[in-house]
């Protein structure tokens, strides 16, 4: 077209008579283009029985990734959601790491959303020892491929490098098809040293620009992206609530849809009475995981023990 107006959603936002001044066509024939693009667009009719029935447009589809563990995928109702931000946050050395290490494996071994994971580091080094070890324990699941091929390793140590990835390097995988997941361990780090006391504003606006950008991501190519926070002590805790909370404060927890968190248990009394027939040999940490709010579980909280084999939930017995 001489008006340059290739774009068909372009035609449908403006107005017939601005699409009429650009072009050489009479009103009832841009009335006619944009009705026929519309038909294009506009999705079919379709209810809450669709949806359930995997009748509706796939986009509208979240699949859920597992984590590995029965016990975990029960609290979790079937595991982590795609479509959307799931916050996992935690002291340190309570297992954040190490239960993101074991999604990058567990999505390539998705029957319905195979694909690889992007690991984005912003504190330690990535932990290549403890993921060599667990592909070792989970090759035999997928023996054709080299598990650790797929998982995309980026070292970030400043703003600018974190946002050329998430805003281009990115994309250019997920458009490939090359990735299932993003994981950013963790989005606290640079935030926290970045602003301080003074900068509040400042700080909200950049991690609202930011978890928009992650949002979007997550919604165009439907994969689940998992934040690792970090927590700041709870000054002021009503009784029986924990003594930390997730960092970054309520500016951040408005952008995320759900949230786990992981702690080191209180007190060990009582595993005795719990189902730990798997662990054998092995000296495992024991650690609690609390789904703390998500759109798809109800609260909760399990006991889970991290091994050499990665990180599993403890199912009681029956009585």
């Amino acid at each position: 077209m001489k008006s340059m107006l290739t774009d068909c959603r372009l035609i449908l936002s403006l107005s017939n008579p601005d699409i009429q001044r650009l072009t050489s066509l009479s009103l009832t024939e841009v009335s006619a283009l944009k009705d026929s693009l519309a038909e294009k667009y506009i999705l079919k009719p379709f209810n809450v029985l669709d949806i359930l029935n995997n009748k509706a447009d796939s986009s509208l589809q979240h699949w859920k990734l597992s984590s590995f563990c029965k016990v975990i995928d029960i609290s979790l109702r079937g595991g982590f959601l795609s479509g959307l931000i799931t916050e996992i946050s935690g002291e340190s050395a309570c297992g954040k790491t190490q239960l993101c290490l074991q999604l990058c494996i567990s999505v390539q071994l998705n029957n319905e959303h195979p694909g690889g994971a992007v690991y984005i580091c912003t504190e330690d080094a990535f932990p290549s020892k403890r993921l060599q070890q667990l592909i070792q324990c989970h090759s035999s699941k997928l023996p054709s491929c080299n598990l650790g091929d797929n998982i995309f390793i980026e070292h970030v140590a400043d703003f600018e490098t974190l946002e050329f990835c998430v805003n281009k390097k990115l994309p250019t995988l997920l458009k490939r098809g090359l990735v299932q997941l993003i994981v950013i361990d963790s989005v606290a780090a640079l935030f926290r040293c970045h602003y301080d006391h003074t900068q509040t504003v400042e700080r909200a606006k950049h991690l609202t620009k930011f978890a928009s950008v992650l949002r979007h991501l997550a919604f165009q190519y439907n994969i689940p992206v998992i934040c690792v926070n970090q927590v700041s002590a709870n000054l002021s805790p009503p009784s029986g609530q924990s003594l930390v909370i997730p960092a970054l404060g309520l500016t951040w927890s408005n952008q995320i849809t759900s949230r786990i968190m992981l702690c080191k248990p209180y007190f060990t009394q009582g595993l005795e009475h719990l189902d730990t027939k798997s662990l054998k040999n092995n000296e495992p940490t024991h650690r609690k995981l609390r789904v703390i709010f998500a759109p798809h579980a109800p609260e909760s909280e399990i006991d889970v023990y991290i091994d050499n084999t990665g990180i599993h939930g403890i199912s009681r017995k029956v009585v």
